[in-house]
């Protein structure tokens, strides 16, 4: 299943699998401009409303996705299509689903001690780490400001102590300056890294 890039996007707050719980869903129309067809594909995101309901994806979520495309599929990976059962396009959705509506922690509770490395200045869309109580854990940065960056976790993060349980797709809140290169993450580094 593929679709156009350029397509409008809502999301669908909506128990669209039956099983009682409203989830996000992202909704496309179909190639066909004749067609009154949708297509839909689910995520893991809940929705934090209790009635169902569609919404306009906005500048910020079709700013991130493609600077996840951009990211994360290699320019040659690219299509003017995308296929929608392709596992890389599935979890940008879901980051994107997550940055829009999982409302993010405060992570200065849950950060260990900063470290001092040399960080290249980040840009939404990019993978970064974050040193916390449980280890390093990556993330991508879904939006930024002066002071601030709204991260996407990659992995789960448990801090007992803190009664604190964070799954994939949740989001922190952390100051940029506790950003780490992606290399300190559970990540492959490129060729020209060099880990000290």
């Amino acid at each position: 299943m593929t679709q156009a890039v350029k397509h409008t996007l809502k999301w669908r707050l909506a128990d669209m699998a039956g099983t009682g719980t409203e989830q996000v869903n992202v909704v496309m129309p179909e190639m066909d401009a004749q067609s009154t067809h949708e297509i839909l594909l689910a995520t893991d995101i809940p929705s934090p409303h209790s009635s169902n309901m569609d919404i306009s994806w906005t500048d910020e979520d079709i700013g991130l996705f493609h600077a996840l495309v951009e990211k994360v599929l290699s320019e040659d990976d690219r299509p003017d299509q995308f296929d929608l059962a392709d596992p890389e396009i599935i979890d940008i959705l879901h980051m994107v689903a997550a940055a829009h509506f999982i409302q993010p922690l405060d992570a200065d509770e849950i950060l260990a001690d900063d470290l001092t490395t040399v960080m290249n200045e980040t840009d939404i869309g990019e993978l970064a780490a974050i040193h916390t109580l449980d280890g390093f854990k990556s993330c991508i940065i879904a939006e930024l400001d002066s002071i601030e960056a709204v991260c996407v976790l990659l992995e789960p993060l448990v801090v007992p102590d803190k009664n604190i349980d964070l799954e994939v797709y949740d989001t922190l809140v952390v100051n940029k300056h506790s950003l780490l290169p992606a290399e300190f993450g559970n990540v492959e580094p490129d060729t020209g890294t060099v880990l000290h």
